[in-house]
């Protein structure tokens, strides 16, 4: 009920529009993180994507970056990793040109935990250890316990249990000390992790359902559905097939009610393994068809693995060696993708018994030679496993009992001193305030008396300013619509006349080839040149100054280019809010940046389709032009200045001009007004 009132009281605070933007968007945020992330992940999406309309139109980076950063969330939750990592690397670049030293550190750990699923353990360690350094430099104990916590999951997948041992009792005493119900729970889940991997069962099992307490305590279905499916493994290692059955269905129910296909392709190879078990071949065959097409689809490599071992062993036992022996190789090839070397010995193992019920004895025999160094390997770490267990728990349950009794210790010499420091201080204090109460009165009257000279003062400079500078646009102003007058009337009619005296000469001259071929030269140059002509005389006529003005000769500069092309287009240009004045330097660059843009799109790309988006308010300008060309490389012009031209363009005038694509092409211009 408590829960729900602070879910209803961040609803408000978001949709109150008297609120300051930062209030609503932070109300926005949390809402969205603690009402829906976890438990109704399409809910979360479609406010997420609101918010970050809402800071993107407000021209607010920071809660742009945040909004990415949500929506990189909510494809995790439902197990698409990839989708996840895309928003990531946008909340990373707009964290970075907004400096924001704890945004970064966020995404990089949080990108590490999607590398460290899809078996890019390497890299996931380099941005955690990244990320780690920049929580430490700013304090920030959460986060340090979080990054100790995701690298000694990776640690235990390589084998080095020592070390993720050591980062998991760092991070679980961190999180406990900080009252982080969510973090306890992630370490609870670890340990049993790390315990499972040692072969102590029943440990780990006591470890996952803490885990589970917690999890249902926060109603976090993802971190549930994990604890289900560990809790079921336990229970199958130690011969509960039944109860691990059931705890694996519960685990498969959150999942899909998730869309979690990470947490699908698992499960569900779990349950087909306990039907094999049962005799239940059919059942158990599609379910390990399902997760094999899931994880393909979703580039799962350690996921796709464990479902082709298992069916290679359903095909082996139901008579298809044929079959087994392809299924193995395909486990094997996925292994090794994932790293992973007891699943790589498992389809080992299972290659050995495939090749000797077909008869290749050859083959069979170098299959088991491969397997018996793969199980040296393990063996070794068994070993090392073994002591390790025991000097885990021996030093985890004594540095315990130190720490409670160090804490309780520490907690009466604390009180102590802080008694005494309270008596002081009050004697301290009563003796200050009736001397600090007279000294702020005196300091509070000069500091009113200078406070209004300044303003008096202020607010007679910035008028004698306004003024002089509200004299010298005037006359500008004038000398700009005189000049735009002046070359609109006369050259504007000379070019129109010879565009059409080329026209009546090129109609005249059919009897000579060349004179009409010149004849449509003259009329086509004049042309283009009563074109330019009329930009000209745009960018200086002083009437068109605004952002208005500027949308408008977008719009028609596009659907005159596009509107006799062979490509399909869309234009979308429109202003929002009331219209403002703004230099005519940064007009006129602007527009020929997106006659250039516009222009490379219609010759090189050989697009099919092309869009202009165009967007202006009282706090940015944004443009952009895509099309699904050649690509960005190969539809440059073999020679000329037009790019670099438009980048000088876009620096001089301090706008952010961006342009990718290796199939099809996007420039996007950003420019954040004063």
């Amino acid at each position: 009920m408590e829960a729900q009132v602070d879910i209803d009281s961040l609803r408000s605070i978001a949709e109150d529009q008297s609120n300051p933007d930062s209030i609503r968007f932070t109300a926005c945020f949390d809402l969205i993180w603690e009402g829906y992330l976890f438990s109704q992940p399409d809910s979360a999406y479609n406010l997420a994507r609101d918010l970050q309309r809402n800071a993107r139109s407000e021209g607010n980076l920071v809660f742009e970056a945040r909004a990415s950063e949500l929506l990189a969330a909510t494809w995790y939750v439902r197990g698409d990793l990839r989708t996840a990592l895309m928003h990531y690397d946008t909340a990373l670049t707009l964290h970075k040109r907004n400096g924001d030293k704890d945004g970064i550190a966020d995404v990089m750990t949080n990108m590490a935990g999607m590398r460290a699923f899809l078996g890019e353990r390497s890299e996931a360690l380099r941005l955690y250890e990244e990320g780690l350094r920049i929580h430490e430099s700013l304090h920030d104990s959460t986060s340090i316990a979080n990054d100790l916590n995701a690298m000694a999951t990776i640690r235990m997948a390589l084998g080095d249990h020592a070390l993720a041992s050591e980062l998991l009792v760092r991070s679980l005493r961190i999180q406990e000390l900080l009252g982080n119900d969510r973090g306890v729970a992630t370490g609870y889940a670890n340990m049993g992790a790390l315990l499972n991997a040692q072969g102590d069962h029943g440990q780990a099992l006591l470890h996952y359902r803490k885990a589970l307490h917690v999890a249902e305590e926060l109603h976090d279905r993802h971190m549930m559905g994990k604890d289900l499916e560990e809790i079921g493994s336990c229970l199958l290692h130690l011969g509960d097939t039944v109860g691990a059955k059931e705890h694996f269905e519960r685990s498969l129910e959150l999942r899909q009610a998730l869309g979690d296909h990470h947490g699908m392709v698992n499960v569900r190879s779990r349950i087909a393994e306990v039907l094999f078990q049962q005799g239940e071949y059919a059942e158990a065959r599609a379910l390990f068809d399902t997760s094999i097409r899931m994880a393909r689809a979703n580039d799962l490599p350690w996921g796709l693995g464990t479902a082709l071992v298992g069916k290679a062993k359903l095909q082996l036992a139901t008579g298809e060696p044929t079959a087994a022996l392809h299924t193995t190789i395909e486990a094997e090839r996925a292994a090794l993708e994932a790293e992973e070397l007891s699943l790589l010995r498992d389809a080992a193992e299972l290659r050995y018994q495939v090749l000797k019920r077909l008869g290749r004895w050859a083959e069979s025999l170098a299959a088991h030679e491969h397997l018996v160094q793969l199980n040296d390997s393990i063996m070794a770490e068994e070993n090392q496993r073994a002591v390790l267990r025991d000097e885990y728990r021996y030093h985890y349950e004594k540095q315990a009992y130190t720490d409670s009794i160090t804490h309780v210790m520490d907690l009466a010499d604390a009180s102590a001193q802080h008694q005494e420091k309270m008596l002081q201080a009050r004697s301290r204090l009563f003796l200050a305030l009736s001397g600090g109460l007279v000294l702020v009165v005196i300091l509070f009257g000069f500091w009113l008396r200078a406070r209004l000279l300044k303003r008096t003062n202020a607010a007679l400079v910035e008028a004698q300013n306004m003024l002089v500078e509200s004299e010298r646009r005037r006359e500008a102003a004038e000398v700009r619509a005189r000049i735009a007058r002046d070359v609109h009337d006369q050259l504007g009619s000379d070019l129109t006349k010879l565009v059409m005296l080329g026209g009546e000469v090129r109609a005249t001259a059919t009897h000579d080839p060349a004179l009409a071929e010149h004849a449509g030269d003259i009329e086509r140059i004049a042309s283009e040149a009563n074109r330019s002509l009329g930009d000209i005389v745009w960018a200086i006529d002083p009437n068109h100054d605004t952002l208005a003005g500027l949308v408008e000769r977008v719009r028609a500069h596009a659907a005159r280019m596009l509107g006799n092309g062979p490509a399909e287009y869309s234009i979308d240009c429109e202003h929002e809010g009331a219209d403002l004045a703004i230099d005519p330097t940064i007009t006129r660059d602007i527009y020929l940046m997106f006659r250039e843009t516009l222009n490379n799109a219609i010759k090189y790309a050989r697009a099919s389709r092309i869009q202009v988006f165009c967007r202006t308010n009282g706090k940015q300008v944004l443009l952009e032009v895509l099309d699904d060309g050649v690509g960005f490389a190969a539809a440059q012009a073999p020679s000329g200045r037009g790019l670099a031209n438009m980048r000088e363009r876009a620096r001089r005038i301090g706008a952010d001009l961006s342009m990718k694509g290796d199939r099809g092409t996007c420039v996007r211009l950003v420019l954040v007004l004063p």
